[in-house]
Parts: C-alpha cells; sequence; structure tokens
C-alpha cells in the first residue's frame, strides 16, 4: 500500500501516512483524510486518487484551489497530476513524499540503508552536483570534498550517512 512521508518546514521529525482509500483529501481540516498541523495548508488542500487495479495502479494528485496552491517537484500543478516514486508534493510549508510501496515495508528499507556500505548510485540529469541525499529526511546535503564509502551526519537531521559512490 502506497503512503506519505510527511516533513513541515522549519520543524524536526516527519510522520508517515498510508494511502488506504481510493480517494483522500489532505488538509489542515479535522475531517481531511490526513490531517496536516500547518496554517500553510487549506483546509482541504489537495486530493489523492487512485486509478486502476492490482499491479497497474495510478495515483493522481489534484489541487483543490488551494490558496498557496501546490507542486509536484519544481512544477506547478495544474488539473490532475500522476505521481511518481519520491515525487515530493509542496503545499505552502509541508512537504510530502510520495511513495508507490508498501508502508510496513519501509522500516525494513531504513534499516538496510543505514548498513549499507557506500551504495552505487547513478546521477539523474538536473541532480546537484557534488550532493546527495540523505535516507532520513530526504534533503539535499553536500559531499563536496568526501570519498565514496566516508560517513558523515547529515546536516539537517544528524542521522549518520554513508557517502555513495556516484556511478557514471
Amino acid at each position: 500500500m502506497a503512503y506519505l512521508t510527511i516533513r513541515i518546514k522549519g520543524e524536526e521529525g516527519y510522520s508517515r501516512s498510508p494511502l488506504d482509500k481510493d480517494r483522500i483529501t489532505v488538509g489542515r481540516s479535522s475531517s481531511a483524510g490526513i490531517t496536516v498541523r500547518s496554517n500553510s495548508m487549506s483546509r482541504e488542500h489537495l486530493v489523492l486518487i487512485r486509478e486502476g487495479e492490482d499491479d497497474n495502479v495510478t495515483w493522481m494528485l489534484k489541487d483543490l484551489d488551494s490558496a498557496n496552491g501546490t507542486r509536484v517537484n519544481d512544477s506547478k500543478v495544474e488539473g490532475k497530476v500522476a505521481l511518481l516514486e519520491n515525487d515530493v508534493i509542496k503545499a505552502g510549508a509541508v512537504r510530502l513524499t510520495f511513495h508507490g510501496g508498501d508502508l510496513a515495508h519501509a522500516a525494513q528499507e531504513k534499516e538496510f540503508r543505514s548498513q549499507a556500505i557506500a551504495p552505487v548510485v547513478k546521477r539523474q540529469e538536473g541532480d546537484p552536483k557534488d550532493a546527495a541525499v540523505c535516507s532520513e529526511c530526504a534533503r539535499w546535503y553536500s559531499v563536496a570534498h568526501r570519498l565514496a564509502g566516508d560517513r558523515m551526519p547529515c546536516p539537517h537531521c544528524g542521522k549518520t550517512q554513508t557517502i555513495p559512490d556516484f556511478a557514471a
């Protein structure tokens, strides 16, 4: 079952919410399917809609005419947008990361990442040079002047990270 990792800019920690219905609203209202306590969100800011069946499921996002608007990665949402793994949904000061996998496996994956030594990471076009993504908070941090396999704390959350070996 897909889930969201929810972070509020300027606050410590995160939470995770399963996407356990076919249609889930996200907003600051207690009547929203996923309630996020942030004044930068509308009462019902956006909606996530599951389309398809079994192995052919697509999650769609639609902004509900929110005051601050919604972005997926850095693109403003107009109409419905299909979500992909690790897409970052920006709604005011709130950052929601979409995960298509099962929430139960997230803890196992987190444990695996923390034990990995210099994982090989394939760079993608548009990725910041000399930076990596924290396996805990999913924020970029500088790895300039570090070698693959070195360990360092994430400057954002403090979780110890292993510097990846960037594949060509």
